[in-house]
């Protein structure tokens, strides 16, 4: 009898952390759906994201989902640039490794927006933008036709 009753606890147990971790994703997605950004972010979308990632299963707060959703990030951009850089499509890959450039200045550009202090950042944001401006500059020019 007590072997079925720790049994049915720990069952209820894994239940339990499985449901709380899959809300924190229901949760963190209405947020990002209620957010003003173009384009916007459809819960489906977000949701289906963040559970494919391996990690996503055991995601329990927004800590745990940031770097997921940067991973996610960092592997669609890769994905993106090196299809163009493949199909030999340079307009695209210099439009994606253009758009890394802009990104990290305006991220500085924002948290320096009004004040006089420096991004915490401010060094990885510049390597990043050094590299994404090396990136630009190995992709070969697009013939015009």
């Amino acid at each position: 009898m007590m072997n079925s009753y720790t049994c049915f606890l720990a069952f209820f147990f894994i239940l339990l952390v499985s449901v709380s971790c899959n809300n924190i994703i229901q949760e963190a997605c209405n947020k990002a759906v209620k957010s003003d950004s173009q384009p916007k972010v459809t819960f489906n979308f977000c949701v289906g994201s963040l559970q494919k990632h391996p990690k996503g299963e055991t995601a329990r707060s927004y800590d745990d989902l940031a770097p997921i959703t940067l991973h996610i990030m960092k592997s669609a951009a890769k994905h993106r640039i090196n299809g163009y850089l493949k199909a030999k499509d340079y307009f695209s890959a210099k439009t994606g490794a253009s758009g890394l450039v802009t990104s990290s200045v305006t991220c500085e550009d924002v948290f320096n927006e009004g004040k006089k202090t420096v991004s915490p950042i401010a060094k990885e944001n510049n390597d990043f933008c050094r590299l994404a401006i090396m990136l630009l500059t190995f992709i070969p020019d697009a013939k015009s036709e």
